[in-house]
């Protein structure tokens, strides 16, 4: 899953893509690179970050989404709002990726649209999330505990299960030790037919090991796909498309020799 953000206070790519032509080129760019799917957010969602309304949302997607083919690969957007999921899916849109783990209305949507859905745990909004880090008793049975409240809720309305990926929500409300401690056991989290995605691209949880600038955690990025590989996780959410695809070739051609 490739990242694109046509926002101009996204912590990586912010600015990058802002325009629909430079967020239009990056797609072309990193579908060329192996993507399947394309991520489009129009909400930054780093720590500390304001909301949008979703009129502006809405405002900033509409043009990209008009005009990217529907059939040629997997479309999402990163959006919490039902105003925007709605005009998401009516746009023909493939995937809602919602950071607060989906609610009533989205699986409403969802029944009607059939789509897939990505579903986050953050304990709170981006803007006082790092605030919460103190509030688990035990981070990952307390994620495992949120997914199962959501695939309650899912169930009810018969979405089927391998339309479902949980994501952990690395650094959303996460502290270093936190985060390392999904990693390691992010198997745990994997539920009946449900899949797993992980989207830990670039982010600070690496510069708190090595205090690595954002443009220098490629190869922190890359350490913890190729882990998440072997645990079971189905799709990752990068920046770096085609260093991600390589080494993930690489690692399974490897892992193949007998």
């Amino acid at each position: 899953m490739g990242i694109c953000n046509i926002t101009k206070d996204s912590f990586s790519d912010g600015g990058l893509n802002y325009k629909k032509k430079d967020a239009l080129k990056n797609i072309k760019h990193m579908l060329k690179n192996g993507a399947s799917i394309i991520d489009i957010g129009a909400e930054s969602t780093r720590p500390g970050s304001d909301p949008i309304s979703y009129k502006e949302e809405i405002k900033r997607l509409d043009p990209i989404l008009k005009v990217l083919p529907k059939n040629k690969f997997l479309i999402s957007v990163d959006t919490n709002k039902t105003e925007t999921q709605e005009f998401a899916l009516s746009q023909g849109v493939h995937i809602i990726n919602d950071i607060f783990g989906g609610s009533t209305d989205l699986f409403d949507l969802s029944k009607k649209y059939k789509n897939g859905l990505v579903l986050m745990h953050t304990p709170a909004p981006p803007k006082i999330m790092q605030q919460k880090t103190t509030e688990y008793k035990d981070v990952v049975e307390d994620i495992k505990k949120f997914f199962k409240q959501k695939l309650k809720q899912i169930d009810k309305v018969r979405i089927p299960q391998n339309k479902i990926w949980f994501d952990p929500g690395i650094g959303f409300g996460k502290n270093l030790k936190q985060n390392l401690l999904i990693f390691k056991n992010i198997r745990k989290l994997k539920l009946q037919k449900c899949g797993l995605l992980l989207g830990a691209s670039r982010k600070s949880w690496i510069s708190g090991m090595d205090d690595s600038p954002i443009e220098k955690r490629l190869g922190g990025s890359i350490a913890s796909v190729l882990y998440c590989l072997d645990q079971g996780v189905g799709v990752f959410r990068v920046h770096d498309v085609f260093e991600t695809r390589q080494a993930i070739e690489v690692y399974k051609r490897i892992s193949c020799l007998r």
